[in-house]
C-alpha cells in the first residue's frame, strides 16, 4: 500500500529529528534534602510537646502561659490614707524553653524561663513625699511594678545543676493561694550535685547564694554611733549549703532537708558572726481512693537564725512585725550577735470534685522567737520593732479547667497574728497609741491562666 502524503507528513511530526535531545538525555538535578521536623520519644529525653531541632540531636520544648490576678487584700489601718489600693490588677506573661540531648553521660538538659508582669498598684510604699508640711504626695514609677525578669536558668548534666532554679531545700511550696506562709521556694542562684540510688531515692547537696536567703539583722544596742551605716549584713562570705534526701514513689513523695546559712554582720566591731541553720521535713501521699489526683501534703520546719527558711508573716492590717535572722544585744558590757529562732507547720489537702472542678485547702502555723535583750519587760513595742509572736493561716480556692490549658481559680486566705507585747501605731495621739496585741489580714484572688 502506497502512503498518502498526508499521512507521511503527519508521521514525520511524530518522529523526533536526529538533532533534538530526548527528555532521557536532559541532565537531572538531585533534589536537596528534607529535614523535616520530627517528635520527640518518650521522657527522659523528650516527651509530650518536645520535638526535635533539625539537624541535631537535641529535643526542645517551648512552653508559657498567661496568666491575670484580680487581687483584693485588706490594707494598712495605722493610717487613714484612702489613696491606697485595696483592689490590685496583675498580669503576667511567662515563656519558657527546655532543650536536652542524650549523651554517653545521660542527658545534658538546659532550661530558660522569663517572666515579665504588670501590676499598676499605689501603697503607701509608692508614694514619695513633695512636701512635709502638706504631706503632698505623688505617685513613683517604682511602684508601677512592671518590667521582666529571669525567674529561672539552669543547666543540668550527668547529675551536676548549675544556675538558677527552685531551692534544694524546698519540698512543698505551697502555691495553692494568694499567701503561702510557712513554705517557701524561691528561685535561687546554686552550684548542685544529685545522686540517684534507684528505687526513686536521691540525695543532693548544694551550693546556694545566701543573699536569697536574708531577713536582716537589728540593733538593740548603742553600739553604732549616730551617722554611720545602720547595722545590717556584710559582704556574702560564705554561700547557704543545703542538703536534702528525697523519695518519689508510686504512692508519693517525701523529703527531709537541711541547711547552714551565715549571719555576717557589716560593722568593723568586735562582735562574732553567727552560723544559723534549718531543717524540715515533708510527705506528699496520693490519694486515689478518694478521687483521681487527691493528694496530701504535710511539712515542718525549724530554723535558728535562717529565718527565711520558714517564711513567717510579718505583716498584718494592723502593725507590722521584724522577724529578724538574729539581734545585736549587749549584756554586762559584752555584745553579741543572738539568732532568732522560728518554726512551722503546714498541711494541704486536694479534692477533685469533678475531673475539671477540684478544691485546694491549705493551713499553717508558727511561731517566732526573736532573742533580744529585755532589762524590763515594756508595756509595748513600736510598730514593725522586734517582737515574739505566734501565727496561724488557713485558706481554701475553687478551681475550674473547662478545657484543657485555661484554669479559673478564686482563692480566699486569713491570717493572725498573736503578739506578746502590745504593739504602738506610729504617728498617733498618745491617747490611741496601744492597739491590741494581735492582728489579722484576709487576702483574696481570682485568677485566669492559659498554659501552652
Amino acid at each position: 500500500m502506497v502512503s498518502s502524503p498526508r499521512a507521511e507528513a503527519n508521521s514525520a511530526r511524530r518522529k523526533p529529528s536526529p538533532e533534538a535531545p530526548t527528555t532521557a538525555d536532559l541532565p537531572v538535578r538531585a533534589a536537596a534534602p528534607v529535614d523535616y521536623v520530627r517528635t520527640c520519644p518518650n521522657a527522659p529525653i523528650g516527651g509530650t510537646g518536645f520535638f526535635v531541632i533539625p539537624g541535631t540531636e537535641t529535643c526542645l520544648q517551648i512552653s508559657g502561659y498567661v496568666r491575670v490576678d484580680y487581687r483584693f487584700q485588706e490594707q494598712d489601718e495605722r493610717t487613714i490614707d484612702r489613696r491606697e489600693d485595696d483592689v490590685e490588677f496583675f498580669a503576667r506573661g511567662s515563656i519558657a524553653f527546655d532543650a536536652r540531648t542524650p549523651t554517653e553521660y545521660g542527658t545534658l538538659r538546659s532550661f530558660i524561663r522569663i517572666n515579665a508582669d504588670s501590676s499598676l498598684t499605689r501603697g503607701s510604699a509608692g508614694w514619695a513625699a513633695n512636701s512635709a508640711t502638706t504631706n503632698e504626695r505623688t505617685w513613683t514609677a517604682s511602684s508601677q511594678g512592671q518590667g521582666a525578669a529571669l525567674d529561672q536558668a539552669f543547666i543540668q548534666f550527668a547529675g551536676l545543676t548549675a544556675g538558677r532554679i527552685t531551692s534544694f531545700f524546698s519540698f512543698w511550696g505551697g502555691n495553692m493561694m494568694s499567701v503561702n506562709n510557712g513554705v517557701s521556694d524561691p528561685s535561687t542562684e546554686v552550684l548542685a550535685y544529685t545522686a540517684t540510688f534507684g528505687s526513686g531515692f536521691s540525695a543532693t547537696v548544694s551550693i546556694e547564694n545566701g543573699v536569697t536567703r536574708r531577713e536582716g539583722i537589728g540593733d538593740n544596742t548603742a553600739l553604732i554611733p549616730a551617722g554611720q551605716v545602720p547595722l545590717g549584713y556584710g559582704g556574702q562570705e560564705l554561700p547557704d549549703l543545703v542538703a536534702n534526701l528525697n523519695v518519689a514513689q508510686a504512692w508519693g513523695s517525701a523529703q527531709v532537708m537541711g541547711a547552714l546559712h551565715q549571719v555576717r554582720h557589716n560593722q568593723p566591731v568586735a562582735v562574732d558572726d553567727e552560723m544559723g541553720w534549718a531543717i524540715g521535713a515533708g510527705v506528699n501521699i496520693r490519694l486515689p481512693m478518694i478521687a483521681a489526683g487527691d493528694a496530701l501534703w504535710l511539712q515542718a520546719t525549724y530554723a535558728d537564725g535562717a529565718v527565711d527558711y520558714v517564711n513567717p508573716p510579718t505583716t498584718v492590717s494592723e502593725f507590722g512585725l521584724r522577724a529578724r535572722d538574729a539581734n545585736a544585744n549587749t549584756v554586762n558590757g559584752v555584745t553579741s550577735l543572738d539568732t532568732t529562732q522560728a518554726w512551722s507547720v503546714a498541711a494541704g489537702f486536694r479534692h477533685f470534685w469533678t475531673p475539671a472542678f477540684w478544691q485546694d485547702i491549705q493551713g499553717a502555723y508558727g511561731e517566732v522567737e526573736n532573742e533580744w535583750f529585755r532589762a524590763a519587760v515594756p508595756a509595748s513595742v513600736a510598730n514593725n520593732s522586734t517582737q515574739d509572736y505566734t501565727w496561724w493561716q488557713l485558706g481554701t480556692a475553687l478551681n475550674w479547667r473547662p478545657v484543657t490549658g485555661l484554669l479559673f481559680r478564686a482563692d480566699v486566705v486569713y491570717t493572725q497574728v498573736d503578739t506578746d507585747i502590745p504593739v504602738q501605731l506610729n504617728n498617733w495621739t498618745a491617747a490611741n497609741n496601744l492597739i491590741d496585741d494581735e492582728g489579722s489580714r484576709w487576702v483574696g484572688r481570682l485568677r485566669i491562666q492559659r498554659d501552652f
